[in-house]
């Protein structure tokens, strides 16, 4: 648990070194969120206020955890094209082990620099007015759209053994989560075949299943969340692993 803590600490550090390009992220943030605003009150006209109040709250919920989720396929990417993966592969924890708990640590200076004033914004746009239950519900889904998302990020990040770069896969990704996970717009404004399509992909289970929990609370909606959460986070877990042996055991063949 102490290299942990030492990993952790390893990514603070590494987010306190950042911490103006963080602040430049937190305005260009805000203005995002006040062109939201005027955008879907425009959008919304006519609509009952609450509807509007719940949209941009989704909104910006959205926003906080885009900010939090990692991007450890880049890390991974870096690490193989650096060579530094050799070393990583050395220490007495799992190269996966080592980028989760460095990407909690960076996520906590980016949830103290951003979260904490989107979070502001989230109550203020809800009047403060949330149950506790609500609140414990989003946040478990939300640490566990957090390991789904990490878990993702891993698989992607496993192509950088093959490829010099993998910023067009992540490209593709982000374009897929656009579509299909719920971040860029509630997912009631979705058709509904689509809508019916992104319920089965994992990508909404890290977005925006969570933002609807948040809107419309219920047990039963959190327990299906919640299970199907763990299902992707095994499954893509399994499945890093697999990819990750072959990979591993490629570079070394050839020499890499």
């Amino acid at each position: 648990m102490k290299y942990r803590f030492m990993l952790v600490k390893i990514g603070i550090k590494k987010g306190l070194a950042s911490k103006y390009a963080l602040l430049f992220w937190l305005f260009s943030i805000l203005i995002s969120t006040t062109v939201q605003y005027f955008l879907w009150k425009a959008v919304l006209i006519g609509k009952p206020n609450r509807e509007f109040q719940e949209t941009i709250s989704y909104l910006v919920l959205m926003q906080i955890l885009t900010v939090l989720f990692p991007k450890t396929s880049y890390e991974l990417n870096d690490k193989v094209r650096s060579g530094d993966i050799a070393i990583d592969l050395l220490k007495p924890l799992s190269i996966s082990t080592q980028l989760l708990w460095e990407g909690i640590g960076y996520s906590l200076v980016k949830f103290a620099i951003i979260g904490v004033v989107d979070m502001l914004i989230f109550f203020w746009f809800l009047d403060f007015k949330i149950a506790f239950s609500t609140i414990l519900m989003v946040l478990v889904t939300a640490i566990l759209g957090y390991f789904l998302y990490f878990e993702l990020e891993l698989v992607l990040g496993t192509f950088s053994f093959y490829t010099y770069s993998i910023w067009g896969i992540t490209t593709f990704k982000e374009a897929i989560l656009l579509v299909l996970a719920g971040n860029a717009f509630p997912a009631n404004f979705y058709p509904s075949l689509l809508k019916k399509i992104a319920q089965y992909l994992p990508f909404q289970y890290s977005y925006g299943a969570i933002g609807t929990l948040a809107q419309h609370p219920a047990w039963n909606l959190f327990i299906k969340i919640v299970v199907i959460q763990l299902i992707y986070i095994v499954a893509f877990n399994l499945l890093f692993k697999l990819l990750f042996k072959h990979s591993a055991n490629a570079t070394v063949i050839q020499g890499g």
